[in-house]
């Protein structure tokens, strides 16, 4: 074949690849379908009751979900920092279930379980279901993997409902787009309201998701009528969220909303004094350790050019080129993983560049700004802006990781659609011939999974010497030291709760509220960084502790270096801790001087006649 005639094939099959067509249900897709479950049960059983911290911010989670359990009232008597949609909804759970552990399990997992589902139909929608299901298979390795960051017990329950809804409305917005009737949109808009309730960020990418799916669906049908039927049908959505936020304000105004509970509002204490380091640890500005998803960009592009150079020759080449591609692959990753450092970092890092970049987020605006471009210019279909859409909303529900997307951390409650689109771009550069398309999608969906899989299988924590810290809320596996020291704490707790006695935990570890069943003695519950502004909020808060009185804190050595001010007392809240020091005095340790690991130390209340 000619080079002019594979030009023009060329052309005819871009159309193709830019208009995606559903994947038809058959025996291959439901048998995809039903491997996901088998994934998600094999994992939850697998690291069952090993996820999360009790002494971080899952205990934060636990506790204000149980206290609104116990009718207290979100913000106004227990301090919170996200949206109020998903303690409320947990409460519902904690009543209906009981206020146990294992609800909280069941929750996340099956949020994972629902993200993985959505994600596996939004890549059918978009023509390829072995992207979606990649996509879903990463989601739910991360989901399960036992740290801080996962989904069945998380450092924010708003951030593991705010992935699930976002998975479901890109899914729904793809339907939409598809059909002129409604009800669709009337869904996608219930769905980007609870994402609002959940986390801000989420809710500004869901309805900025919405109201692009409302404005392609007008020019499609070239219907005002239809354009003015769906802002009826988001309006519901649109009302409940007003009314919620009114709810709101009411409790104690605007400022006490935003000032002494939205941590992340651009105003707020936590933001204008640890705003700038805590954005550059989640990878929105530019610095030396971002340089690496710079340069693993640029890697990538190299990459790409490579494959566009192939795509309009012969078959042979494009066979050569696919066979190179699948051997260089297999053997870098082999050896990433038998290698011991610095040569396995390397290759590491070979395969981070082109199958999970950090800089994915940056990569899928270029590719999303590529096709619109080139839908502009007349040179693509209408079928191309549905990528575009997705690309966009992708791009920026992940827009806080912007250059620091990886397969752990804050990033699995953001990057599921990010890889999906990742992906699709990915495939769109194969090839013109669409059997060879199949397989660079084969090859770029495994090289995907193989690199999140090896990342994440080398951070896995070794839980064979975990041993359970059981409470009557349930129950957590915790490594020895830890479960020895809690247990001291959680009996402590307890005792003076029989004596009508408050302990106060400074500065942070809630979970012993919740899992010795005691109630915290003020309206805020921790004290991390930004949390507690000077001056009113300050004093309320001693005033609270003065009218109770607490008699007793649990002082432990919790530090914070990601935000800058790693010591309680001595690099942030300084007044607040000064109080406590000339108020209490040191009663005894629970562990021996020295012991490495958390530990923390039962401070006393000074009588009034001594403070004289």
């Amino acid at each position: 074949m000619s080079r002019t005639d594979l030009s023009a094939t060329h052309s005819t099959e871009r159309a193709a690849l830019f208009s995606p067509i559903p994947v038809p249900w058959n025996r291959t897709t439901g048998v995809a379908l039903v491997s996901l479950f088998v994934i998600w049960a094999g994992l939850f059983a697998a690291t069952w009751a090993s996820w999360g911290s009790v002494s971080v911010d899952c205990g934060r989670e636990l506790y204000v979900s149980a206290a609104l359990a116990q009718k207290q009232t979100l913000y106004r008597d227990v301090w919170y920092l996200y949206g109020p949609l998903g303690p409320y909804f947990n409460a519902f759970l904690f009543r209906i279930f009981g206020i146990r552990l294992e609800v909280f399990y069941w929750a996340g997992a099956v949020s994972a379980l629902g993200s993985a589902i959505f994600l596996y139909l939004a890549g059918m929608r978009l023509s390829s279901w072995l992207a979606g299901w990649t996509t879903g298979t990463i989601v739910l390795i991360q989901a399960f993997v036992p740290s801080l960051f996962c989904f069945p017990l998380p450092y924010s329950i708003a951030a593991v409902y705010g992935c699930l809804i976002a998975c479901l409305l890109l899914w729904l917005g793809l339907c939409s787009m598809e059909s002129a009737k409604p009800v669709w949109v009337f869904a996608a808009g219930a769905a980007a309201c609870a994402a609002l309730l959940l986390k801000l960020e989420y809710g500004t990418a869901c309805y900025a998701f919405l109201f692009l799916v409302i404005l392609v669906r007008a020019f499609q049908h070239r219907s005002a009528k239809l354009l003015l039927f769906d802002f009826f049908a988001v309006l519901p959505g649109i009302i409940t969220s007003v009314l919620v936020v009114g709810w709101m304000i009411s409790l104690r105004g605007v400022d006490f909303i935003t000032q002494e509970n939205m941590m992340s509002w651009p105003t707020n204490y936590f933001m204008k004094t640890y705003g700038k380091v805590w954005l550059g640890f989640s990878g929105v500005t530019i610095n030396d350790n971002k340089m690496v998803a710079i340069w693993s960009a640029v890697t990538l592009a190299i990459f790409v050019f490579l494959v566009y150079k192939v795509r309009y020759r012969s078959d042979r080449i494009q066979r050569y080129f696919f066979l190179i591609s699948v051997a260089f692959t297999t053997l870098v990753a082999f050896l990433a993983g038998v290698l011991s450092n610095p040569v396995s970092f390397w290759l590491e890092t070979v395969l981070r560049a082109l199958f999970f970049p950090r800089a994915m987020v940056l990569l899928v605006v270029l590719g999303g700004g590529a096709i619109v471009l080139l839908f502009w210019r007349r040179k693509l279909p209408q079928g191309a802006i549905r990528l575009v859409i997705v690309c966009a909303f992708s791009a920026l529900l992940a827009s806080r990781l912007f250059l620091n997307i990886h397969p752990a951390g804050y990033s699995i409650y953001y990057d599921g659609p990010l890889i999906l689109s990742f992906l699709l771009l990915g495939q769109l550069l194969s090839p013109a011939t669409i059997r060879f398309r199949a397989k660079w999608e084969l090859l770029l969906c495994f090289g995907c999974l193989t690199t999140a899989s090896m990342i994440l299988a080398k951070q896995v924590p070794k839980t064979g010497d975990w041993i359970p810290l059981k409470s009557t809320r349930g129950t957590i596996r915790v490594p020895p030291a830890l479960a020895s020291r809690y247990s001291l704490a959680l009996d402590f707790m307890k005792q003076r709760a029989v004596h009508g006695e408050y302990v106060l935990s400074v500065p942070e570890d809630t979970g012993l509220y919740f899992l010795s069943e005691t109630l915290c003695p003020s309206r805020v519950l921790e004290f991390t960084p930004g949390v507690l502004a000077p001056g009113k909020m300050t004093q309320e808060l001693i005033g609270e502790l003065e009218s109770k009185p607490v008699q007793y804190l649990l002082w432990s050595n919790r530090t914070f270096p990601e935000f800058g001010a790693p010591i309680f007392g001595t690099d942030y809240d300084q007044f607040f801790a000064g109080y406590l020091r000339t108020h209490y005095r040191p009663l005894r340790s629970l562990t021996p001087p020295g012991t490495k690991g958390w530990s923390a130390v039962i401070w006393e209340r000074i009588p009034s006649s001594e403070l004289r």
